[in-house]
């Protein structure tokens, strides 16, 4: 539903959907208080994750995985993919200090979730058409998605 908050279908309702065994799930932060960088150049496909464009734009709840990014120049990168499609990168200045944490909570290279959520994309026609962005809900420092933790609001 467009305009409308649209969650995964393992969504637990309390801000989780990481169900799946081996994943590493980060805490969220306040809101969705990280925004991506790098968004421009994956427009197409993330079109394809919310069905498109329309008139009033997204805001779908998905859950998103940080990758390593040692394709990059930069040494720091992190990639972010929702549905196994690239969106963005985490922005550089948060980037090393990411990178770092995640190298010390997960020593075993889990794949590791965090709340994402896609937004904008709306085409109102005459020239009237939003960008995607992507924004993450982390925890700064990063830390682990205690089970039975209480979400924040």
């Amino acid at each position: 539903m467009a305009g409308q908050p649209h969650f995964p279908t393992n969504y637990d309702g309390q801000g989780c959907w990481w169900d799946e065994v081996g994943v590493l799930p980060l805490a969220a932060g306040r809101g969705f208080n990280v925004a991506l960088v790098g968004e421009s150049q994956w427009q197409r496909e993330i079109a394809t994750l919310v069905g498109g464009r329309c008139a009033e734009g997204h805001n779908c709840h998905f859950p998103a995985q940080l990758v390593l990014d040692n394709s990059q120049q930069d040494p720091n990168a992190v990639g972010v993919m929702i549905g196994g499609r690239a969106v963005g990168w985490i922005p550089g200045e948060l980037a090393g200090n990411v990178r770092a944490a995640l190298a010390e909570l997960n020593p075993k290279g889990r794949p590791v979730t965090c709340k994402g959520k896609i937004i904008g994309g709306w085409d109102r026609g005459h020239d009237d058409r939003g960008y995607f962005g992507v924004r993450l809900s982390l925890a700064l420092p990063l830390k682990i998605h205690a089970v039975g933790a209480k979400p924040k609001r």
